[in-house]
């Protein structure tokens, strides 16, 4: 039986055989990967990267979670801060600002002396919490934590200041302003002037009165500008005075008197008749600035309904007579006038042969069937007509007057003449109807010889300015008339004698 000493030891039977002690073993030492250590080093690093990367998103959630459904810090509204309130509580912020900023607001329109009010009611004067509050409530609202995390360092260093976004309807103010418009706009009235040719101050006037035109489109626009402003105004609706285009006072300075002729109507009663039924017409005519005259149409027909009566056709040569007879002269007397007050002729026509009324060159015939007398006004003013018919101790005769804007000093006319012989033999006509010469033998004088004339009218104006300019009126031929003698067409009786 083994037995043990004191040390513990165990001792060998007798006959066991003494067994070696056991050694301990060397620890086998395992052969290590290559780069083992590396891979390590860098699994470590990866772990504390991820570890402070986890640790650094952790920080920026932490730091920004607080705004996530509210407005960053250092975000002011109208100086006041919109941190830490939500997009509903700011919305409210905002309506109660409105009233104490916005509600007592009013603005006017001024145009002269009268005032066109507004409220703010007027003009839906508001906040609008959309345009104002969208733009502020996404800042720092990026899907990237660490962009976020700079935003909200940035707003401590440099805050965000808004002010609140005005919304207004201006159709109020649109239709105010149609208001405006129509009370004080008005068209220019010129001066007026009025003839009254038997009157001893025939003319008269009236006043001119400018106009107004309003400006709208700048009213409103400083409206819009005044409103957007946050403050109460004043806007100004500008005016622009449109000035009459005749004066009065231009009027009186400019109707002077043109021209004056004064004529005898002749010794025949009824040619005189009609030329003063003529002139009468006349009297009291006005031809506006580019206006004109026709002779025919301001008199109208020659018949016996218009007073005229029967009278030899002076202009038409011997022997003839018509309704109206006579009339020329008034047409001459116009023409005349015209020619010294410096008008334009649009149309003339010579007499067919002289006449004894007037210079040859100087007469204007007419008639109710085409022949016409057109003066035409080119000046700025208008030229008016007026005629007076008086007795003499020769007969009727007749005085008449242009009067308008006069811009020259002078007008003379000339008249350059070519004399055409009549011929030396005589002409010979039958009288069919027995009045003036009954009998073959009989040899009656109907008219002398009457020489003829070519004659070239001119007109020189020396104007205000001093400029002088020379026109040719007119260029007449008249031929000559040679000496005409009746002859009867019956025989002579038994006791005359055959020449």
């Amino acid at each position: 039986m083994p037995s043990v000493n004191r040390a513990g030891y165990r001792m060998n039977e007798p006959g066991q055989q003494k067994k070696a002690p056991n050694r301990p073993e060397k620890p086998h030492k395992s052969k290590k990967p290559k780069g083992s250590g590396k891979a390590t080093v860098i699994s470590t690093v990866i772990f504390l990267s991820a570890l402070i990367f986890s640790a650094g998103i952790l920080y920026l959630y932490m730091t920004t979670r607080e705004y996530a459904s509210t407005f960053m810090p250092r975000i002011f509204l109208n100086g006041e801060s919109l941190e830490g309130m939500t997009y509903e509580e700011a919305v409210a912020k905002l309506k109660v600002m409105e009233v104490e900023d916005l509600t007592g607001l009013s603005y006017a329109f001024e145009c002269g002396e009268d005032a066109y009010p507004m409220t703010a009611q007027d003009l839906e004067i508001g906040y609008d919490s959309s345009a104002t509050l969208d733009a502020l409530y996404q800042i720092g609202r990026e899907d990237n934590l660490f962009r976020r995390y700079l935003t909200l360092q940035e707003l401590k260093r440099s805050p965000v200041s808004a002010k609140a976004v005005i919304r207004y309807n201006m159709k109020q103010a649109e239709e105010l302003l149609d208001r405006i418009r129509e009370e004080h706009t008005s068209e220019p009235v010129d001066a007026t002037v009025s003839f009254d040719p038997s009157s001893s101050m025939f003319f008269t006037y009236t006043d001119e009165s400018d106009g107004m035109k309003v400006e709208t489109d700048s009213a409103l626009n400083d409206l819009r500008k005044a409103v957007e402003s946050g403050k109460s105004g004043i806007v100004e609706v500008g005016t622009e005075v449109i000035p009459a285009r005749v004066k009065k006072e231009d009027l009186e300075q400019n109707l002077l008197i043109l021209a004056r002729v004064q004529t005898s109507l002749g010794t025949d009663p009824q040619i005189a008749e009609n030329a003063e039924t003529a002139l009468l017409q006349l009297s009291g005519r006005r031809i506006e600035p580019g206006g004109q005259l026709s002779f025919n149409e301001t008199v109208g027909a020659r018949n016996e309904e218009s007073g005229y009566v029967l009278a030899p056709e002076e202009a038409y040569g011997m022997d003839v007579s018509g309704i109206g007879g006579g009339i020329c002269r008034a047409s001459t007397l116009l023409y005349q006038t015209a020619l010294l007050a410096g008008l334009e002729i649009a149309e003339r026509n010579p007499a067919a042969v002289q006449v004894t009324f007037a210079l040859p060159g100087d007469e204007a015939t007419v008639s109710d069937q085409g022949l016409d007398l057109i003066i035409r006004n080119k000046t700025d003013y208008p030229v008016f007509l007026r005629c007076r018919v008086f007795d003499t101790a020769e007969g009727k005769s007749a005085c008449f007057e242009m009067f308008g804007s006069r811009n020259f000093s002078s007008i003379k006319l000339g008249h350059e003449t070519e004399d055409l012989k009549a011929p030396d033999l005589p002409v010979y006509l039958r009288d069919t109807t027995g009045v003036y010469a009954r009998y073959q033998t009989d040899r009656v004088l109907r008219n002398n010889a009457i020489d003829g004339i070519h004659v070239k009218v001119t007109r020189t104006i020396l104007f205000n300015d001093l400029k002088e300019t020379t026109e040719v009126i007119s260029d007449d031929r008249y031929e000559p008339v040679p000496e005409c003698y009746w002859v009867g067409t019956e025989l002579p009786d038994a006791a005359g004698e055959v020449l």
